[in-house]
């Protein structure tokens, strides 16, 4: 093998190794996802995500941590989501935005948020105040809401774009259910999703009431419309779907466009009487059970699921 040979398979191998790697600052977990795309989970060695037990099996605690997601295009950069609150650590405004800029760079910072609860709005006051920040917000989902900057907040509708220079072009797409107008940020021409909790994370997507249900069912379709439309350039082999609490695929693996199917799925067999169930207990008490197919879990209320059964039958 010669030397230029030798200096590519370098340069691959050092390549791959940058993208497995991910580091701490504070209180965050920040992992490569891609080139450019950076994941910044709201956990670290001291709070690892999820259920802590201690060496009896008795739980301890738990972090249900929250997701954000920065884009670094040619020129701009964009940080989807705020995650929680965060209160354990006292350095987490200043490390949360040590990270954003240093990935940033120079280049002009733009923040976004997927809809709004308050887990994905917690770290808001890190970067309200800096007039160097400009924010791009769904407009419908945030309607008569004053929590962001006027002067430097533009709201958008679904469907429009926001470019970030060097190829690196945002689409936003409404897949309504968990919330009214839930936003999802697909990255063209990488096969990246960006999704909040939309669509869920692996463990359930959380449906507050029967109407949401059938909002829910109707924006499975547009999703699924909108992979598959050749126009959009989606490689649905490929895609990947990142959400807003990514910890909670840890049994279902990488979340791909097969779990999008297997929502189309399981609503069907809602439907029909033929989900897999489990009871579920939460503090909303609506969400008492979680209904399972495949890869794909709704978490919503038995009455409610029996009452749209019935409701199929009548037509």
């Amino acid at each position: 093998m010669g030397t230029r040979a030798y200096f590519i398979l370098f340069l691959i191998i050092a390549c791959q190794a940058a993208l497995s790697q991910s580091l701490e600052k504070g209180p965050y977990t920040v992992s490569p996802v891609a080139e450019g795309v950076w994941h910044i989970e709201d956990s670290n060695s001291s709070n690892p995500a999820g259920v802590h037990y201690d060496r009896d099996g008795k739980m301890t605690g738990m972090n249900n941590c929250s997701d954000m997601y920065l884009i670094t295009g040619g020129n701009k950069a964009l940080l989807i989501d705020l995650s929680n609150q965060i209160k354990w650590d006292s350095t987490a405004g200043e490390s949360l935005r040590s990270v954003v800029f240093e990935k940033s760079g120079k280049r002009e910072l733009l923040i976004t948020v997927t809809h709004r609860h308050g887990d994905h709005l917690g770290m808001l006051p890190a970067f309200k105040d800096d007039q160097d920040v400009r924010f791009w917000i769904p407009e419908d989902e945030f309607r008569g809401m004053t929590i962001f900057p006027d002067e430097r907040t533009a709201y958008f509708k679904e469907g429009e774009s926001l470019g970030l220079g060097d190829g690196y072009n945002v689409i936003t797409l409404e897949v309504p259910g968990h919330t009214d107008h839930s936003t999802l940020f697909f990255l063209e021409g990488r096969d990246l999703v960006f999704s909040g909790d939309a669509i869920g994370s692996g463990s359930g997507v959380w449906l507050f009431n029967y109407e949401s249900f059938l909002t829910y069912k109707k924006g499975i379709e547009k999703l699924i419309g909108y992979i598959e439309d050749p126009a959009n350039g989606i490689n649905r082999e490929k895609l990947l779907i990142y959400g807003g609490h990514m910890w909670q695929s840890a049994g279902t693996g990488k979340l791909t466009a097969q779990y999008i199917y297997d929502m189309r799925t399981l609503i069907g067999k809602i439907g029909d009487g033929t989900a897999e169930t489990e009871s579920m207990s939460a503090q909303i008490k609506f969400l008492d059970t979680n209904f399972k197919s495949g890869t794909a879990t709704i978490t919503w209320n038995r009455e409610a699921a029996e009452k749209y059964r019935a409701s199929l039958k009548k037509d």
